[in-house]
């Protein structure tokens, strides 16, 4: 035992002592490398697995001692030994004929450590580049079988090593990239066809590095992401080489960029629905006719992960092209690269399947409102959006400065490119993307409608300066115009909010405009208008300097033209709003929003009265006392509030009013019609605090689910009729306040006593006697904190509620009651109350509420006036009632914060 322990305590101290002896760590060394160049020369294949094993283990060997030269102190006799005989030249061949992949692996991280040691300069060695590539490009090269996705990795890995300290080190550069020969012209004939698939000169001799990187960067995962970094910081050296921008403007790597976007828009699909999946419903569509709806069967589902994945990848890319134009600092090279965005993808993939598209076939017009839609919103380099929809609107194009060879590269393109017929060139002047969205606006297919609708949302809100005169037809605003007063802001803010306290009930308005109120002023300071009218001018602070977003097209005040075709296909919509597919109203109102948050879009006229159509009384002229000072007297003037004569009613309050009169047409047929549209709110309300309260649990799911297990096996023997009372708590009379459906959470007090009662009445369900916990609404008012003891123990006890509740609020909110059809138009409340003779109508007695009298023309159902017949479930009339509500409230929501923001009133 003692022999023994003294041989392994020797062998421990010998190992140790040569890992930190240079000398003894360089014979190691040599005795290794030795040892590989034996085994190669007996078994050059390795057709031996044994062979095979060992060049494996020995190539590891040589990392294991580099890596332990670098920790160690000088001199580093190994690495000066690599360097001198080159053996990197010796890893490469051996590397790159092994075609096994653990050699190969070796071989990469052989490469690594020497890059990794910066004392022989590797990185600056031609030899070693040079070897090191002509292995990359056998090992990793399309088509090779014995490369595995984690070697990949390491390899691209290796490649963003080299291409970052390119950009840190420009002195390096020509070692990776030398053109060695000047590039030969490409052959075009007299009419201008391309001789073959590509435009610009192949030179992959010239920068292996950069290809390499090229051919990875439409991969997912970490090898996409290294290899798109690693392009980013090539573009970025451009600037600092005029050899290598020449390079580029001249090479087909800019081709391959651009072909590599459209063979990825390529494979989305051509036909797709929005649907959403059936056990995947928000409550807000679940409480509506939305199952109605079906797929076209050959159309793909936008939500299915074939689709999405698609679609990420295509947007990583093209989000990608965006970082590498926003890293460049060639201009040549930029415009070379936008021409080629411009020629290769706009012109013949984008535009060509927008041209192509159709609402006929049941999904091509989705699938590219949607795809536009989303390329939109996720760019923000100015130049891309600006080419993008400077082509597809069929605006001017700018002229932008060029060099000669960007120039004479661009000529190339175009000749390479043009078709053989003229009439075959795509012409957007003909059809741009203001016809498909006019077009699609009045489809009949609502998934038509809503894609259309979110397109054009993008387009009037992120890129509004783009919609001027050609989505929106404007008249520019006089500079001298009078101002609407302060007087009338408040008369006009009134009528508003009087409206929507009609159409859904006065309960928790307060607290839900509050919301708004937040929200709108996050639309509006962020919009792409805002940014000169909320600088600080005059304060000696000096502010950054303007992003030109929009190109050079600049903003001015300005009126929507009356009769505007987008404006009535919008307000036409609105007028069937109870009838509408929910999510056309979503978007709808949503697309109305961000219309009306623009700064320089005059309300008057729209939204708000004319100053020159206000009518004052004559008491109110009486109020101003001539004894007072005129300032004083003129503060007066402007507090007065007019009126206006129905004629001059703005365009959006008269379309609201009439919803409005229909509203009150269902409440007199309807029973109880006020009562289910508060209930409806609390539906909401409820199923998102039960929502909340799940998804914010602090015990894990499995506990969880044993609580709540526990809780309901107790709560179904002591009361077997509990699911029966729920509806009860949810149809209460005074529900505590609205719950917007589009997600705009109000974040102030709690709501009404009742509402508490009724909150404490589901806790004591699960928990009994902790029912006293919600604080007082008394207490909310006098500003004293409830107990924040009580309140977290309440949130503990809320994460408690079960799943199943979700369920039954669901089910309550939607009984056979509210399944009952109701047609459109309705008819006069007058010619309704001579029809049933005064007397109230209650859904319940039929089966279909008819509350006008059809008639039927060639098998169709028309009303006495030809109007189409509309059907829609009372469910489906109250969530509309409820989403009709918040937008009345966001409209008021818009014009406070304008007036505030930007002095659109007078005062005085």
């Amino acid at each position: 035992m003692d022999f023994l322990s003294r041989l392994l305590g020797g062998t421990g101290t010998e190992r140790q002592s040569t890992s930190n002896n240079p000398q003894q760590r360089l014979a190691r060394f040599k005795r290794v490398y030795d040892h590989i160049q034996q085994t190669y020369q007996r078994d050059p294949i390795l057709a031996n697995p044994l062979a095979a094993e060992s060049i494996r283990t020995s190539f590891q060997r040589l990392t294991t001692i580099l890596q332990d030269e670098a920790r160690a102190p000088a001199p580093h006799l190994c690495l000066s030994f690599a360097a001198s005989t080159q053996i990197y030249t010796t890893i490469s061949r051996y590397g790159s004929t092994a075609q096994h992949e653990p050699i190969i692996k070796g071989a990469v991280d052989i490469f690594a450590a020497l890059l990794d040691s910066e004392e022989e300069e590797f990185i600056a060695n031609e030899r070693f580049a040079h070897a090191l590539m002509i292995f990359i490009d056998r090992t990793s090269g399309s088509g090779n079988l014995y490369v595995g996705e984690d070697t990949e990795g390491e390899i691209v890995e290796l490649l963003f090593g080299i291409a970052a300290k390119i950009r840190l080190q420009p002195e390096i550069l020509p070692v990776w990239f030398r053109k060695r020969e000047p590039p030969r012209q490409r052959k075009v004939s007299d009419k201008g066809v391309k001789s073959n698939d590509f435009v610009g000169v192949t030179s992959k001799a010239d920068f292996p590095l950069c290809y390499q990187l090229i051919d990875h960067v439409h991969h997912e995962g970490r090898i996409g992401d290294f290899a798109r970094t690693g392009l980013l910081y090539i573009f970025e050296s451009a600037s600092k080489s005029p050899e290598l921008e020449q390079w580029i403007v001249e090479s087909d790597l800019p081709t391959l960029m651009a072909s590599g976007l459209g063979a990825l828009y390529s494979q989305l699909s051509r036909k797709l629905s929005i649907l959403h999946p059936p056990d995947e419903l928000p409550i807000i569509l679940i409480l509506s006719d939305y199952k109605e709806q079906r797929t076209p069967l050959d159309a793909e589902n936008l939500f299915s992960t074939h689709c999405q994945g698609h679609l990420e990848t295509f947007l990583s890319y093209l989000t990608f092209w965006q970082d590498v134009l926003e890293h460049c600092r060639s201009l040549d090279v930029r415009q070379t690269l936008l021409d080629h965005l411009q020629v290769l993808f706009l012109q013949q993939l984008l535009y060509p399947s927008m041209l192509e598209s159709s609402d006929v076939d049941g999904g091509s017009s989705v699938a590219v409102l949607t795809y536009l839609k989303r390329i939109l919103d996720s760019l923000d380099h100015v130049e891309m959006v600006n080419l993008i929809l400077q082509y597809l609107l069929a605006l001017p194009e700018q002229t932008r400065p060029r060099s000669p060879r960007a120039v004479s590269r661009r000529t190339s393109l175009l000749l390479l490119t043009q078709p053989e017929d003229e009439e075959d060139r795509p012409n957007p002047a003909l059809f741009n993307l203001v016809d498909l969205l006019q077009s699609s606006v009045t489809s009949a297919n609502p998934q038509t409608v809503i894609s259309a609708l979110k397109l054009a949302t993008v387009v009037l809100g992120k890129n509004h300066p783009y919609a001027i005169d050609t989505l929106l037809q404007t008249i520019p605003a006089q500079a001298g115009e009078i101002l609407r007063t302060h007087g009338a802001l408040d008369a006009e803010m009134e009528a508003y909010m009087n409206l929507a306290e009609d159409i859904g009930g006065g309960t928790g308005i307060d607290e839900a405009y509050e919301g708004h109120l937040k929200d709108t002023m996050r639309l509006i300071e962020s919009h792409v208008c805002s940014t000169n009218k909320l600088a600080l001018n005059g304060l000696g602070i000096p502010s950054a300097p303007t992003i030109p977003s929009t190109g050079n097209r600049e903003v001015h005040p300005h009126f929507i033209r009356p009769g505007d075709a987008f404006l009535a296909h919008l307000l036409s919509i609105l007028e069937a709003f109870f009838t509408n597919n929910i999510e056309v109203n979503l978007a709808l109102t949503e697309t109305l929003i961000n219309l009306l948050s623009c700064p320089q879009l005059r309300l008057e006229g729209f939204t708000s009265i004319d100053p020159s159509n206000y009518q004052f009384s004559a008491a109110d002229s009486e109020q101003i006392d001539p004894s007072e000072p005129e300032p004083l007297q003129r503060i007066r003037q402007f507090r007065r509030r007019p009126t206006w004569s129905p004629s001059s009613t703005p365009l959006l309050l008269s379309k609201l009013q009439i919803l409005q009169s229909q509203i009150r047409i269902l409440r007199t047929q309807i029973q109880d019609f006020h009562e289910q549209v508060l209930s409806r709110k609390q539906a909401f309300r409820l199923h998102s605090e039960i929502s909340d309260a799940i998804a914010n649990a602090p015990l894990p799911s499995s506990r969880i689910s044993q609580e709540i297990s526990t809780h309901r096996r107790s709560q179904d023997r002591q009361t077997p009729l509990r699911s029966a009372a729920i509806p009860q708590r949810i149809y209460s009379r005074n529900p505590s306040r609205s719950q917007s459906p589009r997600g705009r959470a109000p974040t102030s007090s709690p709501g009404s006593s009742a509402a508490q009662e009724r909150k404490k009445s589901v806790l004591s369900q699960y928990a009994p006697g902790l029912d006293n916990l919600s604080p007082s609404r008394s207490r909310v008012r006098s500003g004293e904190p409830p107990s924040r003891r009580a309140h977290s123990t309440q949130q503990q006890v809320e994460t408690l509620l079960p799943q199943s509740l979700l369920t039954d609020v669901i089910e309550a909110a939607n009984t056979e009651v509210l399944t009952r059809r109701i047609r459109f138009p309705l008819q006069s409340l007058e010619a309704v109350n001579d029809q049933i003779d005064g007397s109230s109508v209650s859904i319940s007695e039929d089966s279909e509420l008819e509350i006008l009298s059809p008639v039927r023309r060639n098998d169709s159902v028309v009303d006495a006036t030809g109007v189409g017949i509309r059907k829609a479930s009372l469910s489906h009339i109250l969530t509309n009632v409820v989403i009709l509500q918040e937008f009345v409230l966001e409209v008021v929501a818009i014009m406070q914060v304008r007036a505030s923001m930007f002095g659109e009133v007078r005062f005085a």
